[in-house]
C-alpha cells in the first residue's frame, strides 16, 4: 500500500509539472482528475496517517487554520451558488486544498527520509514540461512554470551544496526557457527567490558550501559577457537574447499605456477594489466566486471569472478577514519554523519553496486554481511539518548550555565544536 500511495502521488504531481493547466483541468468543475488520483493515494496510506492526523503535535496549528478554512469555504460557496455567482461552486478548492496538505504531511512524516528523497527525480519534470510546450507551441502558462521551478530550484542549490549540481544546471535551463517564451516577471522572480532563499538558509546554518564546478562558472561567465555585450553594441534591448523581452518589459513597467504597465494597474485596481467590497461582509467576505469589475481608460480591465490574483487578497475578498489572517499567519509560521531549522538539510530546500510559493501568492491565485494551489499546498503544509526533522531538535537548540559546554568531545576538531551538527549516522571506528 505504501508503494501504490507513491505510484499514485507520481500519477497526480508528473503529469501536473509536465501539462499543467492541461492536466489539472480534466474532469467536470470542481471534481478534477488530479484531485481524485491525490485523494486515492491519501485513502491507500490511510492505515499509516490516519491514526496520526488528529494527534500528531507538529501539525497542531496547520490543522486548525485548515478546519477552519473548510468550515469558512463552505458558507462562501453556498452564498455565492445563491448569489448566481459565476463557477461559485469551485470556490471549494479554497477549503478543499488545506485538508490534502494537512492529510499528505501527516503521511510524509510517517516515511523516512530516505524513501521521500527517491522521488527526488519529479523535480526534474518541470523543465521537461517547459520544452514540452517549446516544442508543441502549447501556451505557457507561465505563473504555474514559474511555481514549479521554484519548488525544483529550491531543492536544487541544497543538492548542490552536497556535491550534485545536475538538478541545478536542468533547472537553470528551463528558467531560461520559460523567460524566453512568456517574458514574464513574475515566475522569474519565484524562482529566483526559491534558489536565493535556499542559498541564504544553507549558508546561514553554518555548513560549508561546496565549489561550484567548471561548468557552473563557465555558463555564468558567458552569460555575464553575452549581456555585457550585447549592451555595448548599442543595439535594442528586446532583441537580446533570452531575456530581452523581459528586459523590455521590465523598461516598460512605469507606463500605463503599455501592456505591462496596464498589467501593474490592473492588478492595483483589483487589489484596492476587493479590500473595498471585503468591508462590507468583513467577517465573512463576498462569498465564492462573485467577479471584480474594475473599469480603467474607459473599458473593463478584468475577465468576470478572473480573481484578485493575489492569493492573500483573495482568501480575504472570498472568505473575510479572519479566513486571510489566518492564511497569512501560516505562511508566515511555515518561514519560521523552516528558518529556525536550517541547520537540517531538508529544511533550508522547504524555506526556499515556500518563499517561491509566497511569491508567486503575492502576485497571482497561488492558493485558490487547481495547477497551482495543489502544489503550493502541498509545500506549505510538509515545509510546515519540517520533514524528516525530529521534533525535540528545535528545543534542544534553545535550551541552556550544560556545564560541559566547553569540552570538545573525541574525535571532533576544535574548529567545528560548538557549531550544530547533522545528524548523520555514525559508524563505530576500533581503537
Amino acid at each position: 500500500m505504501r508503494g501504490a500511495g507513491w505510484l499514485l502521488w507520481g500519477a497526480c504531481l508528473v503529469p501536473l509539472f509536465l501539462l499543467s493547466r492541461g492536466y489539472a483541468t480534466v474532469g467536470v468543475s470542481p471534481f478534477y482528475v488530479m484531485d481524485v488520483v491525490a485523494v486515492f493515494a491519501l485513502l491507500a496510506t490511510l492505515r499509516m496517517w490516519g491514526p496520526l492526523a488528529l494527534s500528531e503535535r507538529r501539525l497542531r496549528w496547520f490543522r486548525a487554520v485548515a478546519v477552519g478554512l473548510a468550515v469558512m469555504t463552505s458558507q462562501a460557496v453556498y452564498r455565492g451558488v445563491a448569489a448566481g455567482y459565476p463557477e461559485a461552486f469551485k470556490g471549494v478548492i479554497l477549503g478543499f486544498y488545506p485538508l490534502l496538505g494537512w492529510f499528505a504531511a501527516t503521511w510524509v512524516l510517517t516515511r523516512p527520509v530516505e524513501e521521500v528523497l527517491r522521488w527526488r527525480w519529479v523535480l526534474y519534470v518541470p523543465t521537461i514540461g517547459v520544452v514540452v510546450e517549446l516544442v508543441l507551441g502549447t501556451p505557457l502558462p507561465a505563473a504555474a512554470r514559474g511555481l514549479y521551478l521554484a519548488i525544483a530550484g529550491a531543492f536544487s542549490v541544497q543538492m548542490r551544496h552536497l556535491g550534485n549540481s545536475r538538478l541545478l544546471l536542468w533547472t537553470l535551463v528551463g528558467a531560461a526557457l520559460m523567460t524566453a517564451i512568456a517574458s514574464k516577471r513574475g515566475p522569474l522572480l519565484a524562482v529566483v527567490a526559491a534558489m536565493a532563499a535556499t542559498a541564504l538558509a544553507s549558508r546561514s546554518s553554518g555548513r560549508r558550501t561546496a565549489r561550484w564546478p567548471v561548468l557552473s562558472w563557465s555558463l555564468a561567465t558567458l552569460g555575464v559577457i553575452a549581456v555585457l555585450g550585447f549592451s555595448l553594441s548599442g543595439g535594442p534591448v528586446s532583441d537580446m537574447p533570452v531575456v530581452g523581452g523581459l528586459a523590455a518589459r521590465v523598461s516598460r513597467s512605469h507606463d500605463p499605456s503599455s501592456e505591462a504597465g496596464a498589467n501593474v494597474e490592473l492588478r492595483m485596481g483589483m487589489w484596492r477594489e476587493a479590500l473595498r467590497v471585503v468591508g462590507e461582509e468583513p467577517l465573512l467576505g463576498a462569498g465564492a466566486g462573485r467577479p471584480i469589475d474594475v473599469i480603467g481608460h474607459g473599458e473593463h480591465l478584468n475577465a468576470p471569472r478572473a480573481g484578485p490574483h493575489n492569493s492573500f487578497i483573495g482568501y480575504i475578498y472570498y472568505l473575510g478577514w479572519p479566513a486571510g489572517i489566518a492564511m497569512t499567519l501560516l505562511v508566515v509560521a511555515t518561514l519560521r519554523r523552516t528558518w529556525r531549522a536550517r541547520h537540517h538539510l531538508a529544511a533550508a530546500s522547504w524555506f526556499g519553496a515556500t518563499v517561491g510559493v509566497a511569491v508567486t501568492a503575492c502576485t497571482n491565485v497561488a492558493f485558490e486554481t487547481t495547477y497551482i494551489g495543489l502544489p503550493s499546498w502541498l509545500v506549505l503544509a510538509c515545509a510546515y511539518a519540517l520533514v524528516g526533522v525530529p521534533e525535540g531538535r528545535e528545543a534542544d537548540d534553545v535550551s541552556p548550555p550544560r556545564a560541559d559546554a566547553g569540552r570538545v568531545p573525541a574525535g571532533r576538531s576544535v574548529a567545528r565544536a560548538g557549531r550544530p551538527q547533522h545528524s548523520f549516522p555514525t559508524v563505530p571506528v576500533r581503537s
